[in-house]
């Protein structure tokens, strides 16, 4: 989805299409049953790390890295303008006169 295409589109429409091809994009409900999994694997810090930054931040959709754990916050997602740079890059055409 480039830009433009993303601009013509309600935010959770673009966030769920863009969720789709971005892992980083990711849920509420997801990061709660992350948090629960972490929780019944003993992983406590890592719980209490998901749900103090949803808890803190209320969103339907978030960016967050699985793979970094604690090294990084789950982060709310809440205008279309936060999904730009989930975006391909417009192209831009090479013009000579």
């Amino acid at each position: 989805m480039t830009i433009r295409e993303l601009h013509r589109k309600s935010f959770n429409d673009a966030a769920q299409e863009l969720s789709e091809s971005d892992d980083r994009i990711t849920t509420y409900e997801t990061l709660k049953e992350f948090a629960k999994e972490n929780i019944d694997c003993d992983r406590l810090f890592l719980a209490i790390h998901i749900l103090k930054a949803i808890w803190e931040n209320t969103a339907d959709y978030y960016d967050y890295d699985y793979c970094m754990g604690t090294l990084d916050a789950p982060s709310p997602l809440l205008v279309i303008k936060d999904l730009e740079e989930y975006c391909e890059q417009e192209e831009t055409r090479n013009e000579t006169i």
